[in-house]
């Protein structure tokens, strides 16, 4: 797909005012209202929530979210791609090329993290610490004061990640029983157990970010959350966040509508709303590298050029072998041209 992109604008069409020739770019993906040629925009594109778009399907463009997914808009898995004027945001000067290849997923896990506004004292689980679930984790305890995080990783590349990310509890993901008795001993809770190698929580963690959303990890986290509790408070229940996607199978589900938890979906990003500043989910992640609240560049763990496609792809499957994190495709900075 390559739809996650940072580049320098190679050339331009006559009626584009935004962007020039040379410059530094990260690709905003979603093919909304404006590249498709909409006038005017839907309700979502006006409010700046592009990934809700009602228009997917419509205008001169092929159906598709977003680029690598339209027969139109093809993806970064080449020197050279398509992409409308607005879908350029421009790259600070003082931002490196390795800082701003992750403000896509960065900004994934910051949409994610505004559903729930973890509060000082929180409890937060991360389940999954591919490349959401570690830049939860470092948006966690870099961009938020006071959330314990603990997270549950798969392979030993990301544990030793996480905990460079200031993950307070690190814990393998495997397997989901045993995993759920580590965090009830962490919290000092109470394990029921209805089957063998079945327990769940009452008193769990206030939030889990399931960056995979398997059946096994929305299995095992609807008990490892909290119960909604009891008394004047008792909107207050255990709440999961949904980043990831997976084929869809059964999975015992009781453990949901008993302690009545929430699950929300969380769709990429957008327009975002923090510390009273209203702009793009790049914004502020360039705010925050600036301000030194973020740098999550030790992730990336590869770099391959394109003609090494197949390394790549092996490499970024292969965790476990390859101790892949983030694979990138580098390509030769080009020639600056004159506007």
């Amino acid at each position: 797909m390559g739809h996650e992109v940072v580049g320098r604008v190679e050339r331009v069409g006559s009626a584009v005012t935004r962007v020039k020739p040379g410059d530094r770019v990260a690709l905003n993906p979603w093919i909304s209202c404006g590249p498709r040629g909409i006038e005017p925009p839907c309700p979502a594109c006006r409010a700046g929530k592009n990934t809700l778009c009602r228009n997917f399907t419509k205008g001169r463009v092929a159906p598709g979210i977003h680029t690598g997914n339209s027969r139109d808009v093809t993806g970064g898995f080449a020197e050279l791609l398509p992409a409308h004027e607005s879908m350029a945001v421009a790259i600070p000067d003082n931002i490196t090329w390795e800082q701003a290849v992750l403000a896509d997923p960065f900004s994934v896990a910051f949409h994610s993290v505004l559903k729930v506004r973890p509060q000082p004292g929180s409890v937060v689980a991360v389940y999954g610490c591919g490349n959401l679930g570690l830049l939860t984790v470092h948006i966690l305890k870099r961009v938020f004061s006071g959330v314990q995080v603990i997270a549950l990783a798969a392979f030993p590349q990301q544990a030793e990640m996480a905990r460079r990310f200031g993950a307070d509890l690190v814990l393998a993901a495997r397997p989901p029983h045993r995993l759920i008795e580590q965090v009830a001993e962490h919290l000092g809770c109470e394990i029921y157990y209805l089957k063998p190698k079945q327990p769940w929580l009452i008193e769990g963690v206030d939030i889990l970010f399931d960056t995979v959303a398997s059946a096994e990890t929305l299995a095992t986290g609807i008990r490892i959350v909290k119960a909604r509790r009891a008394g004047r408070d008792g909107h207050r229940s255990g709440v999961i966040v949904v980043t990831g996607v997976s084929a869809p199978r059964r999975f015992e589900w009781t453990p949901w509508y008993f302690k009545e938890i929430r699950i929300i979906g969380s769709n990429a990003f957008a327009v975002e709303e923090f510390e009273g500043r209203r702009e793009h989910a790049y914004g502020h992640y360039f705010r925050f590298l600036e301000e030194g609240r973020a740098d999550p560049t030790a992730m990336l763990t590869h770099q391959f050029p394109l003609s090494r496609y197949r390394d790549a792809l092996v490499a970024a499957h292969e965790q476990k072998q390859s101790g892949a994190i983030k694979v990138l495709f580098a390509y030769p900075e080009p020639e600056r041209r004159q506007a």
